[in-house]
């Protein structure tokens, strides 16, 4: 009996190592299959994190190179706005420079008329001395006035040569001047 009981006793105890170790072979192939599965795992979050690794690297050289264009952008804009400072002073001393040159213009367009209006005069006294002194009696006429102008104003005239013309270093007045009228030629 004692070895019907040892018996049982190794069925008994075999049977419960056959059913442990069983169970232990099935934890053990759920532990492999869990591992399997965490090595798959980890090997896409190592794809993931090289995936998110590059995408970080993109975005710090696309962050590089917008930060470099930005300084660049405020580089040129202030060199645009030096520009527009420079332009507007410009601009202003362009105006003043209008101004004066309008104000200079008018001055000038005022003298011209002046000058115009004078000429008109001349060129009328002019005409009117032609037509006067065209004519023989006219010019005689004329002579005799200047010679009692002549006259009259020696007297009056104290500096210079006192009315008389020098030619080579001679008084005219001592000489006879022989002035020929010529009748002006009229248009026919």
């Amino acid at each position: 009996m004692l070895k019907n009981i040892a018996l049982v006793l190794l069925v008994g105890i075999t049977a419960f190592s056959m059913f442990r170790y069983i169970a232990e072979l099935k934890a053990r192939y759920a532990l492999q299959d869990n591992l399997a599965q965490a090595q798959s795992q980890i090997v896409v979050m190592v794809e993931e994190k090289q995936n998110l690794l590059q995408e970080i690297g993109k975005e710090k050289a696309a962050n590089e190179q917008l930060t470099v264009k930005n300084s660049a952008l405020k580089d040129n804009l202030r060199a645009s706005k030096k520009r527009m400072v420079r332009f507007f002073q410009d601009s202003a001393k362009l105006e003043s420079e209008i101004e004066d040159t309008r104000a200079r213009l008018s001055v000038l367009k005022a003298e011209n008329r002046a000058l115009i209006e004078s000429r008109k005069r001349i060129a009328m006294q002019n005409e009117q001395f032609r037509l006067k002194l065209s004519s023989v009696v006219e010019l005689k006429k004329a002579i005799r006035d200047l010679k009692n102008n002549k006259n009259n104003t020696l007297e009056n005239e104290i500096e210079g040569n006192r009315g008389f013309l020098i030619k080579d270093g001679q008084l005219t007045s001592a000489q006879n001047i022989k002035i020929e009228v010529v009748p002006a030629q009229t248009k026919e």
